[in-house]
Protein backbone atom coordinates (compact mmCIF):
# COMPACT_ATOMS: atom_id res chain seq x y z
CA UNK A 1 0.00 0.00 0.00
CA UNK A 2 1.09 3.59 -0.97
CA UNK A 3 1.39 5.72 2.27
CA UNK A 4 1.98 9.07 -0.17
CA UNK A 5 -1.97 10.84 0.18
CA UNK A 6 -2.74 11.75 -3.56
CA UNK A 7 -5.90 13.84 -2.15
CA UNK A 8 -7.54 14.90 1.12
CA UNK A 9 -10.96 14.52 1.20
CA UNK A 10 -13.35 17.49 3.31
CA UNK A 11 -16.91 16.40 2.78
CA UNK A 12 -17.07 15.39 -1.06
CA UNK A 13 -14.40 18.09 -1.99
CA UNK A 14 -11.17 16.77 -3.30
CA UNK A 15 -8.26 18.76 -2.18
CA UNK A 16 -4.51 18.61 -3.07
CA UNK A 17 -1.93 17.52 0.06
CA UNK A 18 0.04 20.50 -0.78
CA UNK A 19 -2.96 23.17 0.17
CA UNK A 20 -2.97 22.02 3.84
CA UNK A 21 0.96 22.29 3.96
CA UNK A 22 1.22 25.86 2.13
CA UNK A 23 -1.47 27.47 4.72
CA UNK A 24 0.24 26.42 7.95
CA UNK A 25 3.69 27.05 6.43
CA UNK A 26 2.34 30.56 6.21
CA UNK A 27 0.98 30.84 9.03
CA UNK A 28 3.70 29.57 10.41
CA UNK A 29 5.73 32.14 8.79
CA UNK A 30 3.51 35.10 9.78
CA UNK A 31 3.87 34.05 13.56
CA UNK A 32 7.82 33.83 13.31
CA UNK A 33 7.90 37.52 11.64
CA UNK A 34 5.30 38.72 14.80
CA UNK A 35 7.92 37.06 17.01
CA UNK A 36 10.81 38.72 14.85
CA UNK A 37 9.33 42.15 15.18
CA UNK A 38 8.75 42.12 18.79
CA UNK A 39 12.24 40.82 19.69
CA UNK A 40 13.19 43.65 17.32
CA UNK A 41 15.13 41.17 15.34
CA UNK A 42 13.46 42.04 11.91
CA UNK A 43 16.43 45.15 12.01
CA UNK A 44 19.16 43.27 11.05
CA UNK A 45 17.36 41.70 8.18
CA UNK A 46 18.15 43.40 5.03
CA UNK A 47 15.47 42.29 2.63
CA UNK A 48 12.26 41.25 4.43
CA UNK A 49 9.89 40.31 1.92
CA UNK A 50 13.10 37.56 0.42
CA UNK A 51 13.70 36.81 3.92
CA UNK A 52 9.90 35.81 4.41
CA UNK A 53 10.01 33.68 1.32
CA UNK A 54 12.87 31.79 2.57
CA UNK A 55 11.50 31.29 6.28
CA UNK A 56 8.23 30.36 4.19
CA UNK A 57 10.41 27.86 2.41
CA UNK A 58 11.87 26.43 5.54
CA UNK A 59 8.92 26.18 6.87
CA UNK A 60 7.38 24.24 3.90
CA UNK A 61 10.24 21.45 3.62
CA UNK A 62 10.05 20.41 7.11
CA UNK A 63 6.19 19.85 7.29
CA UNK A 64 6.67 17.87 3.98
CA UNK A 65 9.21 16.15 5.14
CA UNK A 66 7.85 14.85 8.67
CA UNK A 67 3.90 15.92 8.37
CA UNK A 68 2.23 15.02 4.96
CA UNK A 69 5.21 13.91 2.42
CA UNK A 70 3.79 14.53 -0.65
Amino acid sequence: MNSIPHELALGDVLLSPLLPVISASLLATWLTTIILNKLRLSRYIMFPSLSFLAIMAVYFLLMDAYWVKI
